[in-house]
Parts: structure tokens; C-alpha cells; sequence
């Protein structure tokens, strides 16, 4: 944006105070505070995001993708313009150009939508721009459906909101709007999953069943990490069919619905790696070794040495001592600043991104602790089968990340954009604590500890827009 920084300003305080005049309006049609609150929390999220997106090139901050227009045949973003251009799947072993082993439901997307812009006479440079369009777009659902999950599973009064707040101002989720890979769209598929399989939980409707199979198997078709939500989902249909015993006419009719599941994901999800396997012997969990090379620290290093003199990921590239091996630090700093280093934008910017790393610290413990408690059943009294789902479901990804990061021992292997979905499930966590039974409007007089989780809550959200409007300002 060509603005000085006093327009950028007067132009984001516009544009909240809009947001803020069209929240009250429509709490007071609808006769819903709780409402407006949801929908100013959301048209903010937007706004942000949208601002992300235009101050942020296609060539910046992006993973895998190299640059369009570039001609050197490698990376994502000539994957896209190779299916542009050539109308089919890659004919050959994908291992042969850097970045085609990916699934391809997003770079088939992006290849129409860039196809449809040149048509229309836009200028190459500013179609490519235009691909963050769709990945805004697939960021918002998520942040809609993680709404929507929220209040499926009882949360209100403060800890919806507080829950709501914390997802929609999460620094991963504006960081991935930007990025024109295929993660945003996985993770947009993965948490609609989850909300389908919980709701097919609560109401058996084979509607739900197989829209959840759906959801899954389109995950896996953006990226394979998609399959994580499958141990989750089985669980809960595992429950179902365990419910049934005794009744042969019923199991009858499960085993029959869930066919008709794996019929719908097991096609869509595995069908490129299959066919990659079978036409150029390419292993199904191929993944190519990427970023800086870690395996010089020993395990116990990367896992007690949590010295840190900066909020952001340390990198020798970006001109610290060493590149940040530690395996929380890294899950942590990746998920509210990515590998960047942002010091050198403006000289505001480093308070907040202090205050960002200090209360997303003191967030991600919180919600451990109310993990802890929700699974002993001590914190917001769901049902044991949907407390074991999230529980699978959590550990599942952080598994999967130590895991990761532990055999590929490379700084790439640590960005948490590989489970960003979980910034559902434990933004969750913070809110169920305030949720159990009360609500900030009817007289509600929080503690300490509910003092202290919205206080940390109202830092975090302060903090990602402090560094994500002056990452933009002039």
C-alpha cells in the first residue's frame, strides 16, 4: 500500500471503528450480545488478515514456494503454473523438480483461479498476488468453523469469547493467509473434520459421517498431514460401534455406514501418493530433507537448553549465533512469528513481539494444566468419549511434531505451520476453564485464576495485532 504511516493509521482506526458500529447494530437486532461480540471479534480477524495479505508479497514469508514466473521449474509456485500451462498431473517422477511430491487439490485451485485472472486480462504479477485471496479465504472458514466447534461443544459467556479472541487473532493463522502453499487449505479441510465428526457424534446422522470422510480425504488432498484427524474420528467410531453390541441389526447398519466412509476418503486422500508409488516408486511418507541442518545438538540439548535472548526464531541467516534447535522454543516462536525475525521493520515492533512470545508462553502451559484437568473430567463436564477425542486428538499432533523434528532434525521440521489446526483445541482449552457453567453477562465473578487466563488472553490478542499492523505501518 502506497500510504504514509499516518494514513495507514487513520485508515486501520476507520475501518475498526466501522467494524464497531456494525457489531452494535446487529447485537441489537438480533437481541444477542454474545452475537455482536462473536461478530466483532470476527470482522477484526478479517481486517487484519486482509491487511496481512496486501503488505505481503507472494515472494515474502512463504514456504516452498520460490516465486512466480521465475522459470527455474521448482518449488510450488511452478508446480501451480506447470498445471496451468500443461492442463494435466506432472508425468513424471515428481522427485525429479523440488516441491511436486505435494498433493495437488491446491495447486489445482490456485492453477484455475490464475488461469481465470489472465483471462480476464490481469497482468501476470497481479494475478499471482491474487492467489493470497484464497488462502484469506480458507483462513477465515477455519476461523468460522473453529467458532462454530466452539459453540458445539457448550462454550459461552467469556470463554467463548475468549476462545474465539484467541483463535481468531492467532499469529499463525495470519501468517498462513499470506502464504500461498498448500497448508491453509489442509488445515481449512481438517477442523471443518473435526467439526462434522463431533456433530455426527452428538446427533448419528450419516450425513455428518460422510461429510467428515469427505473433509478428511480433501485434507489429504491438500497435504497428507491431513490424516492425522483419522485416530481422532476412529475413536469416536469406535465408540458408536462398541454401543451397539448386542444389537446385530444395528451393527449391521454401522459396519454398512462406515464402508460407505472409507469408500469416500481413502480414494480422495490417497490417490496422488498411491499414484506417485506405483508409477515412480515413490515412498508413500517421502518428504524431502529441508532448512538447517540441527543434528550437531544432542537430544537433551534441544530439549533442556531453553536459553533465548529474542522473541522471534533465532537463525544465523538472519544474523543471530545459531539457528534455534531447542524443540519447544521452536514450536513456540514458529507459531507467532514463523522463522522470521522482525526486529528490523520499526522500532515499535519489539515490545510486542516480546509480549507475544511472554503470553503465548503463558497460554500454552495454561491450557496443558486445563488439559489435564478436562481429561480428569475436573474442568467442564463433556461427555468421557468427547474429552478422550480431544485428548487423542492434541497428542496426536504433538506426537507427530516431536516425532518430526526428532528424525528429520532440520529447523524446518519444527515450523508448527505443520499442525496449525491445533490452534483450535487449545485456544479451546483456555476458554473451557471460564465456560463451566457461567457467563460474563448475568453477574459472573471471575477469580484469580479466571482473572489471570482473560488477562493473559487480552496481551495475547493486543500483541499479534501490535506486530502484525506495524509489520504492514510505512
Amino acid at each position: 500500500m502506497d500510504l504514509s504511516r499516518r494514513e495507514y493509521v487513520f485508515i486501520i482506526i476507520l475501518l475498526l471503528a466501522g467494524i464497531a458500529l456494525v457489531s452494535c447494530l446487529w447485537g441489537k437486532r438480533s437481541g444477542s450480545r454474545d452475537k455482536a461480540v462473536s461478530l466483532f471479534t470476527f470482522l477484526n480477524a478479517l481486517l487484519l488478515h486482509f491487511f496481512y495479505i496486501i503488505y505481503t508479497p507472494t515472494y515474502v514469508r512463504q514456504h516452498d514456494v520460490i516465486g512466480f514466473g521465475n522459470n527455474n521449474g521448482i518449488g510450488q509456485a511452478a508446480l501451480i503454473e506447470y498445471l496451468m500451462k500443461e492442463g494435466h498431473l506432472p508425468d513424471f517422477d515428481p522427485r525429479e523438480r523440488w516441491g511436486f511430491f505435494q498433493p495437488l487439490l491446491h495447486h489445482i485451485i490456485s492453477a484455475v483461479f490464475l488461469k481465470i485472472n489472465l483471462l480476464f486480462g490481469v497482468n501476470y504479477g497481479a494475478a499471482s498476488e491474487r492467489l493470497q485471496l484464497l488462502t484469506l479465504i480458507y483462513s477465515m472458514v477455519f476461523i468460522f468453523y473453529g467458532f462454530r466447534i466452539f459453540r458445539l461443544m457448550g462454550l459461552k459467556g467469556a470463554g467463548l469469547h475468549v476462545s474465539e479472541a484467541l483463535l481468531a487473532f492467532h499469529p499463525l493463522l495470519i501468517l498462513l493467509s499470506g502464504s500461498v502453499n498448500n497448508d491453509m487449505l489442509s488445515h481449512m479441510f481438517f477442523v471443518m473434520a473435526v467439526y462434522y465428526v463431533l456433530k455426527w457424534y452428538m446427533e448419528d446422522s450419516l450425513s455428518c459421517l460422510l461429510l467428515t470422510a469427505l473433509m478428511i480425504g480433501l485434507s489429504m488432498m491438500a497435504k497428507l498431514s491431513g490424516v492425522l484427524a483419522a485416530p481422532a474420528a476412529a475413536f469416536l467410531m469406535l465408540v458408536r460401534l462398541f454401543s451397539d453390541r448386542g444389537d446385530a441389526d444395528r451393527i449391521k447398519k454401522r459396519i454398512g455406514e462406515y464402508a460407505l466412509f472409507a469408500l469416500v476418503v481413502f480414494p480422495l486422500g490417497l490417490f496422488f501418493p498411491i499414484r506417485n508409488m506405483v508409477l515412480f516408486h515413490v515412498p508413500l511418507s517421502y518428504m524431502p530433507k529441508v532448512g538447517e541442518d540441527l543434528s550437531g545438538h544432542s537430544l537433551l540439548a534441544r530439549i533442556a537448553d531453553i536459553r533465548t535472548c529474542t522473541p522471534y526464531a533465532c537463525m544465523i541467516k538472519n544474523g543471530a549465533p545459531y539457528d534455534e534447535f531447542n524443540i519447544f522454543l521452536l514450536m513456540i516462536k514458529t507459531s507467532l512469528t514463523g522463522e522470521y525475525d522482525f526486529s528490523g521493520v520499526n522500532p515499535y515492533i519489539g515490545f510486542f513481539a516480546w509480549m507475544l512470545f511472554i503470553s503465548g508462553v503463558l497460554l500454552g502451559i495454561t491450557a496443558a494444566v486445563i488439559l489435564v484437568l478436562y481429561i480428569s473430567g475436573k474442568c467442564f463436564k463433556n461427555e468421557v468419549p468427547i474429552r478422550l477425542f480431544w485428548s487423542i486428538l492434541i497428542l496426536t499432533g504433538v506426537f507427530f511434531m516431536l516425532r518430526l523434528m526428532i528424525t528429520v532434525p532440520n529447523f524446518s521440521s519444527g515450523d508448527m505451520r505443520y499442525i496449525a489446526w491445533i490452534t483450535v483445541p487449545l485456544c479451546m482449552m483456555n476458554g473451557m476453564y471460564l465456560s463451566d457453567g457461567n457467563t460474563v453477562w448475568k453477574g459472573w465473578k471471575p477469580g484469580g485464576a479466571e482473572l489471570f487466563i482473560i488477562g493473559e488472553s487480552i496481551m495475547f490478542v493486543i500483541a499479534s495485532m501490535g506486530v502484525y499492523y506495524l509489520l504492514g505501518m510505512p
